[in-house]
């Protein structure tokens, strides 16, 4: 049984404190795992991978980011990151925890781990702080497209429109984004089916206040940025090239096409010599890890990690 804690660090905003969960392994630790959670959700909604993590030595690390869960002051933040510098202060956050973390397992083996919107900014983390790692893990991330470009665009549109208000929160950018998402599935349950096959999971995450908020529109903005950012050319040349680096994605997602953009993803990563790996899952969707065969990606993630300690 894992032990965890939690804390909070000052944000890079120089406003928010950051909430962060620590779960410590029994075992003598073998390394350290940092989770990047995605967007519209909270560190605690990986607590069961943490804890199979932790029952194979591997302390395990999360912070709410900068909009999401514990880290906002009041519930009007949900989904607005900064005024300025939104996505940048959220990933110099991320390596705020690790360098918490290092202070206390300075020569233990380094991974992050990042999902969906997570993944978006652990890919711009590794090109900006890489060193820090032994690898990365990218889960249910989205292709090299102009999918950024098109938000950023409908984002500046939507503040025309509405005065430059950027805790404006526009139902038509937010089902421009995820309103075809549900659309190969037959039987659709509700709008998140998209998410998991596992009915339990997608019913917890509606009821969740902490989950399925309609972003900002400084959020889209920060969004679109960001993936704007991993979707350029300088990004995949400047990976580290022996940086070993798992993607993994179900071919049932919307956010990576349908597997697609993540073959794409992979394939430009080759293409500048990195030292990339794939795995997609059949009939899977988003969240992997709260997906029905979630035993079977824990362990591949754990094969990833424990062949880099």
């Amino acid at each position: 049984m894992s032990t965890m804690i939690t804390s909070h660090f000052k944000s890079r905003d120089g406003v928010h404190k950051i909430r962060y969960h620590i779960w410590f392994p029994e075992l003598e630790p073998v390394g350290i795992v940092q989770i990047a959670h995605g967007m519209a959700e909270y560190a605690l909604r990986y607590a069961d991978f943490a804890s199979y993590l932790t029952a194979h030595g591997f302390v395990v690390c999360a912070n709410d980011h900068l909009g999401h869960g514990g880290s906002v002051n009041e519930p009007g933040e949900l989904g607005y990151f900064s005024p300025l510098n939104g996505w940048e202060n959220v990933v110099k956050d991320m390596h705020s925890l690790t360098k918490i973390m290092k202070e206390s397992y300075p020569e233990l083996p380094y991974f992050l781990f990042g999902h969906s919107m997570g993944s978006f900014l652990a890919r711009a983390y590794t090109t900006w702080f890489g060193y820090e790692l032994t690898g990365a893990v990218y889960c249910g991330t989205a292709g090299p497209v102009k999918a950024g470009e098109m938000m950023l665009i409908a984002v500046d549109a939507a503040k025309r429109r509405h005065h430059n208000e950027p805790y404006y929160r526009s139902e038509t950018l937010n089902k421009a984004a995820f309103g075809a998402y549900n659309k190969r599935i037959a039987d659709q349950r509700t709008p998140y089916d998209w998410i998991s096959r596992d009915d339990e999971v997608v019913d917890k995450y509606m009821a969740d206040e902490l989950c399925g908020f309609t972003f900002t529109l400084n959020g889209f903005e920060n969004l679109g940025k960001v993936l704007w950012f991993v979707s350029q050319e300088k990004w995949f040349s400047t990976i580290r090239k022996d940086l070993p680096i798992l993607l993994i994605a179900g071919e049932a997602d919307p956010v990576g096409a349908y597997g697609e953009g993540v073959k794409k993803v992979f394939n430009k990563l080759i293409s500048y010599s990195a030292h990339a790996r794939i795995r997609l899952y059949d009939s899977a969707r988003h969240e992997l890890i709260n997906e029905l065969n979630r035993e079977e990606v824990f362990k591949d993630v754990l094969d990833f990690l424990e062949t880099y300690i």
